[in-house]
């Protein structure tokens, strides 16, 4: 599993990413033409543009740079030297060829403003990381995550219009425009940890509980914690829980989030009492056929109850949730509200 965010000093603690591949820099419209060549006969190409930095308002410049990369082979296109001729558009234009990137509209504006073109085959990672639940937009902060290896930024803020580039300079945009290569790559071969809308929710919410609890505060405050957040973050109809009274069978209302609910239910009644009974998480899809519901609320159409556990294992309660619509709740909403519940056992 991917992770959403890294820290700055956590990845000043990985190795940098090695660039393989040869660098091959373009400055003639014959050199252009040998590189569209190989370029254009491939399926993926890492791509990235640089512009000379701006130190305060004033004129805008054109990219100065275009890098396009394959693991073998970078080249480095010095547009001031070859401008975008209408070879060099017809590939940017062409959707056969994905060329990946981040922050790609940005680049394709800078590049249009050298000659229109229709861009085709742009893929853009900050779209794509989305989907696997990671939150960080930066080249520097994807490589650490999907790769586990850094990026030097050190000559990010050099004159990129100067000629000959430095070969620290051709090393820094050989390897932006690979290493976005590189994390596509490693993304698509990881398809199975594309995360849903809910699933990047939920995640959220396991990462702020966990810094909300605080087992000093007691039991019904870190649980009206917990009930505000969920209902803040899903806006279901009803989020609370209830506490066993073991000694007379009973589920106790607790803190909650919502219309006034039950007050009492008794082990084995409702959804609720059930899932105390069975002693496992019961998702229902529509409450008027789960046999004995207990209708709090006409309005409840859904259901889902996780058991909660102390610290010993033993019975402690439930989280209740109720939605307003039928089928809300699904195996994804089962594992996270089991996972959520797990954090709860070193204050229950």
């Amino acid at each position: 599993m991917f992770a959403s965010t890294i820290d700055n000093k956590a990845i000043d603690n990985l190795p940098y990413v090695t660039l393989n591949g040869k660098i091959q820099v373009v400055t003639t419209q014959k050199q252009l033409d040998k590189a569209l060549e190989y370029l254009s006969a491939c399926n993926t190409v890492g791509f990235d543009t640089e512009t000379k930095p701006r130190f305060s308002a004033g004129k805008m410049y054109r990219p100065a740079i275009l890098q396009l990369s394959t693991p073998e082979m970078s080249y480095i296109i010095h547009l001031k030297k070859v401008g975008l001729p209408e070879n060099l558009s017809a590939f940017l234009s062409n959707p056969s060829v994905i060329k990946v990137g981040a922050a790609v509209r940005d680049d394709i504006i800078g590049l249009q403003r050298y000659a229109p073109f229709t861009p085709g085959g742009f893929t853009d990672l900050q779209d794509m990381a989305q989907q696997y639940g990671i939150a960080e937009k930066s080249v520097r902060k994807l490589s650490a995550i999907v790769l586990g290896k850094r990026v030097s930024k050190t000559q990010q803020t050099t004159n990129w219009e100067t000629y000959p580039l430095s070969e620290a300079q051709l090393q820094y945009a050989a390897t932006d425009s690979y290493v976005c290569l590189k994390i596509y790559q490693t993304l698509l071969a990881n398809e199975q940890e594309k995360k849903t809308p809910k699933e990047r929710m939920y995640e959220e919410v396991l990462r702020q509980a966990a810094a909300l609890i605080d087992p000093e505060s007691g039991t019904v405050t870190n649980l009206a914690n917990m009930a505000a957040l969920l209902k803040e973050t899903f806006h279901f109809w009803w989020v609370g829980f209830y506490l066993a009274d073991k000694q007379k069978n009973q589920l106790i209302l607790g803190p909650f989030q919502g219309p006034p609910a039950c007050t009492r239910i008794a082990c084995g009644r409702g959804v609720c009492g059930t899932a105390w009974k069975k002693g496992e998480t019961i998702v229902v899809p529509d409450v008027e056929k789960f046999p004995g519901h207990i209708a709090c609320s006409s309005r409840s159409r859904s259901e889902i109850v996780v058991p909660l556990k102390n610290a010993s294992g033993e019975f402690a309660g439930v989280l209740d949730i109720d939605s307003e619509r039928l089928e809300t709740f699904d195996k994804t909403d089962k594992m996270y509200l089991e996972e959520l519940a797990r954090l709860f056992e070193i204050f229950l």
